[in-house]
Formats: structure tokens, C-alpha cells, sequence
């Protein structure tokens, strides 16, 4: 539970907003589009360092098929899912990714990073 909450208290400051709900439905936002993308098999290994909850959205049992976009993409997905305005989701989006990887140990997420496309490695790093 800890993980969890340090995760969603780095999502609140780093968005600039004192709700966790908001920060909650934006790291599952990610995590939803995340699911949806063709990481090459590294969801499973990066699920399995992250907090039960998210670990869960992340590898989807239901998702049997998992596609490749563009960061566009993804930040629009984030943007629908979160209910967000699309110009907000690609800092709001950087805030939860960055937060995720940061969050678990430096093996998986050196792995979780190489298996992203390049367009999206930079959501990865929190560099505001």
C-alpha cells in the first residue's frame, strides 16, 4: 500500500493537484492505454513491480491482442480515459509514466523503458 500511495502522491504534485481520485484516475488512464500497446512481452515483468492494483490493470487478462500507436496516440487515449483536455494529457501523462518508473527497481526499469517505442521513452522522465 505504500508503493501505491507514494505513486499517487508524486502524480498530485507533479500535476499540481491535492486529489487523489484525480491522480488515481489518471495513473489508470496510462495504465488502460499502456495495456492496449505492444510492448514486445514487457508488461508482464513491470506489472509484477508495481502495486497489486495497477499490476492488474496493466496485464489485463482480457486484453488478448495489444497494438502499436504513436504518442499522439497515447496521449489521446490518456486524455479520453482521464477525461482531461488533450493539451493537458501529454504533461498530465508524463506525470503518471515518469511516476510509475520511477517506482519500481532500476533492472525492470531499464527493461520497461527499452521495450517502449521511442516516441514514448521521453513520458518516462519527469524533467519539469
Amino acid at each position: 500500500m505504500r508503493q501505491l500511495d507514494a505513486i499517487n502522491d508524486l502524480v498530485q504534485q507533479r500535476i499540481g493537484v491535492d486529489q487523489p481520485d484525480t491522480a488515481e484516475r489518471l495513473l489508470q488512464a496510462v495504465l488502460e492505454t499502456l495495456a492496449e500497446r505492444d510492448l514486445g512481452g514487457a508488461h508482464a515483468s513491470f506489472a509484477a513491480e508495481l502495486p497489486p492494483a495497477y499490476g492488474q490493470i496493466l496485464n489485463n487478462p482480457d486484453r488478448t491482442s495489444r497494438e502499436e500507436f504513436s504518442d499522439e496516440e497515447f496521449v489521446r487515449r490518456v486524455a479520453e480515459r482521464a477525461d482531461i483536455p488533450l493539451q493537458q494529457s501529454k504533461t498530465w501523462a508524463r506525470a503518471a509514466l515518469s511516476a510509475l518508473v520511477e517506482n519500481v527497481p532500476a533492472l525492470e526499469r531499464e527493461r520497461f523503458v527499452t521495450a517502449l517505442p521511442d516516441d514514448l521513452v521521453g513520458y518516462t522522465e519527469w524533467t519539469f
